[in-house]
């Protein structure tokens, strides 16, 4: 697609969110961030803003709908039409799934899926209706890595995945593409927004270590910008993510048990 005028990110106050804000602001895009953190975001935009860069923030969660169609309603009347939207927010739960719990596994969903399907539906519209414009879904490679105790989060990032495919090809004859993104560990905060449960919680700090030494956010934004900019499909980030998606489609019966085992 032709380089973008304005972008919407979610889940921009911090992490791969932040970076693709602050990588596309580089660029002399106009970008406004979505985050349930206003305070966070308000602070993380201030920053951004410097050198005169286009940079705004609006309180959104994108759990609920109404919030979403808000927020939507409010860019669409003071900024214009949006050229890419980046649903990014996501939060993680951990453990054995009969460790977890109904409103566990809603608090999920209700985030990683639905977020996603709300953002597609609220700013995809304006999309379609005038024949352009890009939809970045942030995934995650566990959405085709079988992990131990990670059921409700790989399943929900699943989904973004397959949504995202269904959706391209829903919007491919209309003018709109859809990529989906696929990162594999990055360096970023989830575990502050994650809900470990049983056994899994006493590895917090031992997968906190793992989360800092993970890829830098900046190497997703980079993956987002470029899936946008040449229409591409699914993008593992990080070579953990790569190889698994490679070799899952090579071998997807022995390379998935091997790893289920794990």
């Amino acid at each position: 697609m032709k380089a973008p005028q304005r972008i919407v990110v979610t889940g921009a106050a911090s992490g791969i969110g932040a970076a693709t804000v602050e990588r596309y602001a580089s660029q002399g895009v106009e970008v406004i961030g979505l985050d349930i953190n206003e305070d966070a975001l308000q602070a993380f935009v201030g920053v951004t803003r410097h050198g005169g860069r286009r940079v705004f923030g609006y309180q959104c969660d994108v759990a609920r709908v109404e919030s979403v169609d808000e927020a939507a309603a409010r860019i669409r009347a003071e900024h214009g039409p949006v050229d890419v939207l980046v649903n990014n927010a996501g939060v993680g739960v951990g453990g054995d799934f009969l460790e977890t719990t109904v409103e566990d596994w809603m608090w999920l969903r209700s985030i990683n899926f639905d977020g996603v399907a709300h953002g597609c539906r609220a700013f995809g519209a304006d999309m379609v209706a005038r024949g352009s414009g890009h939809v970045v879904n942030v995934a995650s490679g566990a959405g085709y890595i079988p992990n131990r105790r990670m059921a409700s989060y790989c399943a929900s990032k699943a989904a973004v995945i397959m949504f995202s495919r269904c959706l391209r090809a829903d919007w491919a004859s209309r003018g709109v593409g859809v990529s989906v993104i696929c990162p594999g560990v990055i360096k970023t905060p989830i575990l502050e927004h994650t809900r470990l449960r049983g056994s899994v919680n006493e590895e917090r700090e031992m997968m906190a270590r793992g989360f800092r030494l993970g890829h830098p956010p900046d190497a997703v934004a980079r993956a987002i910008i470029r899936a946008a900019q040449h229409n591409l499909s699914i993008v593992p980030v990080g070579i953990e993510s790569r190889l698994a998606y490679h070799a899952l489609r090579a071998l997807p019966a022995s390379f998935g048990n091997l790893l289920a085992r794990i």
